[in-house]
């Protein structure tokens, strides 16, 4: 049985890029708001891939604070807390948007504020 697109939003909000990868479009499209616009799955994927490497190398914290479910679309709000070797930390607060067409995550659009702690 396939995840709903609720579980599929969650995953990526929360880091868990694989899950997601079987459900991304071939002409997927990521506009990270002041920062990039990926298209493509393999691009995705590609970016993806490294930002998990990162998540890996730090302690991660991702909280959810708001989710919001329509037919197509799934928006959630939350924070990321990224805690390095040296006991740095810096915080993400999000809100991402998911646009699904026909079963496939089609279009996603992040905002991102990043504050850190020294």
């Amino acid at each position: 049985m396939n995840p709903t697109k609720k579980q599929i939003a969650e995953a990526f909000s929360g880091g868990q890029f694989e899950f997601a990868y079987p459900y991304l479009a071939d002409d997927i499209q990521w506009n990270i708001v002041g920062d990039k616009i990926l298209k493509g799955k393999d691009a995705i994927i590609k970016f993806c891939d490294q930002t998990a490497k990162y998540f890996s190398e730090v302690t991660t914290k991702f909280t959810m604070s708001n989710l919001v479910v329509g037919d197509n679309c799934v928006a959630i709000d939350g924070t990321a807390e990224f805690i390095n070797k040296e006991n740095k930390s810096s915080k993400v607060f999000s809100c991402d948007v998911y646009c699904f067409e026909n079963g496939k995550l089609k279009e996603v659009t992040s905002y991102c504020i990043t504050t850190s702690n020294k």
